[in-house]
């Protein structure tokens, strides 16, 4: 083998890479079973190894909020900003630099390949993965996209974009045709992937579940093999999202090396027998697990020998990094009376109050949730902060928002244990278990086989533990599983789930919850079991205990009361995993519960309000108007107490921007009458005018609209002019005594148009972030998107530049626009 440097494309550095006479000659000593072993998974996150040829199984990770490893319950894991709370940065450097930082974490879990980033777009404000996704904007998304694969990469890992393409919610994920038409694809939906194939040298690339105007993705040959190596020249391999293979023959000829996950339900014996049968050539085996073992060698996992152990970072050079970038995705919406900063010394109380903040929400839910390796929340941090000033803090919950019932408390288990036996049914036998162990937690996922013994197919579990609780009372039991479950307290059955309706839990294949209500004495011990099997199943197994203590009375009132005796409230609302979570859509962007109650409640009594907006999609604000300062968070990452405080306090400039447009309403967005889609199709019939592009060009004005966000300085944009056909110089100035930042945005607006009915009014082609200090000036380059003047043309197949006039308009959001420069291209 030779060592081989990568060419600047690449950013990455990457491991011995084998000839092409040495590849070959390794494929070619590989018999057609073991060929065809290569092309699919050996379980949910490894690949299969051949021993005798000297090939290690590969092992990928779920990320983008961090890098898992093979166990939701695993080793911990940096947890670092959701993937609009990076978007919101409008910064791709710092981003990069969090790419570092997961290609080290990818590498300590064993692990060559990131599941990440996710690139999907924003088409509804109620996707239920828009959380993981960046922007609604697809020049935007791709600038950050680039920097994440070009930091990951360059830790000598490779990225899995995903997921390509049309995957922009949840709704009949599995099965919906997402007809998306030839200009709208090209120019809105597939740029981002571009980008992260052409410019960043993304190694991987995951296909969608759904269908895309006809075939499934991981049966596309257009998508796969015409656009992905053809047009952009990938040639690194692509593999399915998990269970989203639903062909044996078709998959390979369109493209795709690997199945995931395993054991193969699609290849394996089906596809050696269609080899057999004549139905695929032998030669696009050969071809397709040639790919596989370049990859492979490319990353360095045949040099590794296999998948090393999974280990914890936890460095504190990581955790600042991920404060600070934490920080600043924070977008400052309003600020009446200029109450943010605060001024501590103006201070005697403060009152914190919602459901979000005690226990802020740091990401939302499904395969993106990793055990994080420290977690700091708002209340822990105010109090901690402010109290170094002399302030009190007292807190109120206010209200409760939970979707589902949470899982217990761990003051109230005790002796929790798990046993496990081979059978597929309710136990009501003696049987000794073949298994036991101690409850880790009370939400568990069984991907693979539980133990030496069993298999993931058949086992049951008796779990048991022992509750006593501090408030008497009704208190509500909960049951959420794949499979069949009973709960028994004091060895009497409460309720079973047995004939519950099918929900979105574990990924849309569970079950709803079933709850009931048992009264419970403060202070005595109950006998808590828990017995489930995994009977009818299928593709995922899994249990959620839930348990919700008796409501205290009037939280909305308790918190307004405390809230009138403090000098400031500060309101921690949102959603949380429940609510934003892979496997379903939401179905309003109304804030869950009373939150909105609880603010306008809070706001007629405290002197100031500031609201702290804790959710990864947006949220409607019937309040706004009534409350002092708004400040949207997203889901942060594990520092997010620290990171808000950084910014409350004014140690740290609020430096986000909107990645997405906030509406008034839901019936106030693009998609909200295509959506969600109908008799098996999702039809795109917004076409280009997606998010912003919408507003601005029917007029409608937006709550917040797009790049918008507010600063503790004042810095405007003095001057711009164009300085070549792809590049604007800007000027700004720093007006303020303090340093801080802003996001110069270039947008073009074409007065003529092609004509179609989706021609948008203006685009995103260019940003920047300047850093300027205290009173301030600088001048910066604003690099436009080479395609800025460019559309695609459904005629030709191909980019197009309509000659004629342009106006290129810079500001600061879509909608304050401070510049406007003629050109002619």
């Amino acid at each position: 083998m030779q060592r081989l440097s990568v060419c600047a494309h690449d950013h990455a550095v990457w491991s011995a890479v084998m000839d092409d006479n040495e590849l070959d000659s390794l494929v070619d000593s590989l018999t057609l079973e073991d060929q065809v072993l290569l092309l699919s998974g050996s379980d949910n996150w490894h690949t299969y190894a051949i021993a005798g040829r000297g090939i290690p199984a590969m092992r990928v990770s779920d990320g983008p909020a961090g890098a898992r490893g093979t166990s939701f319950t695993g080793p911990a894991s940096v947890n670092v900003p959701c993937g609009t709370s990076l978007a919101a940065t409008f910064d791709p450097e710092l981003v990069e630099r969090i790419g570092h930082l997961l290609g080290r974490e990818t590498r300590a879990k064993g692990a060559r390949v990131l599941l990440a980033p996710t690139v999907n777009l924003h088409r509804t404000p109620v996707g239920g993965r828009n959380f993981e996704c960046q922007s609604e904007d697809p020049f935007l998304s791709a600038r950050i996209t680039v920097g994440y694969v070009r930091g990951l990469q360059s830790e000598g890992v490779s990225a899995c974009v995903k997921h390509f393409v049309g995957n922009d919610t949840e709704f009949e994920r599995m099965t919906i045709d997402s007809q998306i038409d030839e200009r709208t694809l090209r120019e809105v939906y597939l740029p981002p992937f571009e980008a992260a194939v052409r410019e960043a040298g993304a190694r991987a690339v995951m296909t969608a579940y759904n269908r895309i105007n006809g075939p499934w993705a991981a049966d596309s040959k257009e998508m796969i093999t015409d656009i992905l190596r053809g047009e952009w020249g990938f040639d690194g391999i692509v593999m399915s999202d998990w269970f989203g293979l639903h062909s044996t023959v078709e998959g390979v000829a369109a493209g795709l090396d690997l199945e995931m996950p395993g054991p193969p339900r699609e290849r394996g014996d089906l596809l050696l027998k269609a080899v057999n049968d004549g139905r695929i050539e032998r030669s696009l085996i050969r071809t397709t697990a040639r790919r596989v073992l370049r990859f492979m060698d490319r990353i360095g996992a045949i040099a590794d020998g296999g998948p090393g152990p999974e280990l914890t970072r936890d460095e504190p050079a990581d955790r600042v990094l991920v404060r600070t970038a934490g920080s600043a995705g924070m977008v400052l919406l309003r600020n009446e009376g200029n109450v943010l900063p605060l001024v501590t010394n103006t201070l005697g109380t403060v009152a914190v109050i919602g459901p979000n903040a005690a226990r802020g929400r740091i990401m939302g839910g499904g395969s993106a949730m990793v055990n994080p390796v420290h977690q700091v929340h708002p209340l822990e941090a105010l109090s901690t902060r402010l109290a170094t000033n002399g302030v009190t803090v007292n807190y109120e919950q206010g209200c409760r928002i939970d979707r589902t019932l949470p899982t217990p408390e761990s003051r109230w288990m005790s002796n929790s244990s798990i046993e496990y036996w081979p059978t597929n049914e309710i136990l009501t036998s003696g049987a000794a278990a073949s298994l036991r162990a101690p409850l880790p937690r009370f939400h568990l996922m069984w991907p693979e086989a539980p133990g030496e013994g069993l298999s993931r197919e058949r086992f049951a579990t008796r779990i048991r533990s022992t509750l006593c609780v501090d408030l008497a009372g009704e208190w509500t039991f909960g049951l959420t599983s794949v499979g069949n479950a009973r709960l028994l307290l004091d060895g009497v059955e409460l309720f079973n789930d047995s004939s519950a309706a099918p929900g979105g839990s574990f990924f849309g294949l569970g079950k709803d919850q079933v709850v009931a209500g048992a009264t419970l004495e403060a202070g005595r011990s109950y006998d808590l079991t828990v017995e489930y099997t995994s009977s009818g199943a299928g593709l995922m197994r899994g249990l959620i205990i839930g348990l919700r203590s008796p409501e205290p009375a009037d939280l909305v009132g308790r918190a307004a009361k405390l809230a009138a005796t403090a000098d400031t409230a500060i309101i921690v609302v949102g959603t949380n995993d429940d609510w934003e979570s892979e496997g379903y859509d939401r179905t309003t962007i109304d804030l869950p519960g009373r939150q909105d109650e609880l603010i306008r409640e809070v706001a007629k009594v405290s002197p100031r309000t500031i609201v702290i907006v804790n959710a990864g999609s947006p949220v409607a604000m019937p309040w706004i108007n009534e409350v002092d300062a708004v400040l949207y968070v997203w889901f942060p990452g594990q520092e997010f107490g620290d990171s808000l405080v950084d910014v409350l306090l004014g140690e740290v400039d609020p430096g986000g921007r909107l990645p997405v447009t906030l509406p008034r309403r839901f019936e106030d967005t693009p998609s909200f009458e295509h959506h969600p889609g109908r008799n098996g199709v999702a039809r795109y019939l917004e076409g280009r005018l997606m998010g912003y592009r919408w507003y601005d060009t029917t007029g409608r004005d937006p709550l917040f609209a797009f790049g918008h966000g507010r600063s503790y300085v004042d810095i405007a944009i003095q001057s711009a002019e164009i300085v070549g056909r792809d590049e604007v110089r800007v000027t700004l100035r720093n007006a303020s005594d303090r340093a801080g930042s802003q996001v110069a945005q270039i947008y073009v607006h074409d007065p003529v148009g092609s004509g179609a009915h989706d021609d948008p009014s203006q685009k995103l082609v260019g940003f920047t972030k300047v850093h300027l200090p205290a009173l301030g000036t600088a001048t910066t380059t604003v690099q436009l998107d080479p395609r800025w003047a460019s559309h695609w043309d459904v005629a030709t197949h191909s980019w197009q530049v309509r000659s004629g006039a342009r106006d290129l308009r810079v500001g600061t959001s879509s909608r304050n626009i401070a510049h406007t420069l003629a050109t002619e291209v």
